[in-house]
């Protein structure tokens, strides 16, 4: 039988960072698009803080009580939604989560070349 030999890259800052959200233990380095909200945590420069983060949160919030404002106007015709449509609230969303990706791939390199976090390589069998 085959043994492939996985690498597992871990990753602690070197200082504590100063907010609740992080902290100097060592972690999975997460996937940026299969663990989004995790990576987004642990690398936007002011996740807990951040416009662009609640934001989203309420185009997220709008796009879900969407279908819930169509079913009501269905029902009821003289009932006008005076709000930006489906799609333009999409695009908003998908504008937003790429800001907001930026933001994370620029402070993780800076991180990462400023020596303010360390990656720790595991051999896994």
């Amino acid at each position: 039988m085959n043994s492939i030999k996985a690498t597992v890259t871990h990753f602690r800052y070197k200082k504590h960072p100063g907010d609740l959200f992080r902290d100097t233990s060592v972690q999975l380095l997460p996937h940026p698009y299969k663990n989004q909200s995790e990576f987004w945590v642990w690398f936007h420069p002011s996740y807990h803080r951040s416009e662009d983060i609640a934001d989203l949160n309420e185009l997220y919030k709008q796009l879900q009580s969407f279908s819930c404002q169509k079913e009501i106007m269905g029902a009821n015709p003289e009932f006008s939604y005076a709000g930006t449509s489906r799609e333009r609230i999409t695009e908003e969303i998908k504008l937003l989560e790429h800001k907001i990706y930026q933001d994370c791939f620029e402070n993780f390199y800076l991180l990462l070349i400023e020596g303010h976090i360390e990656l720790i390589e595991n051999q896994q069998q």
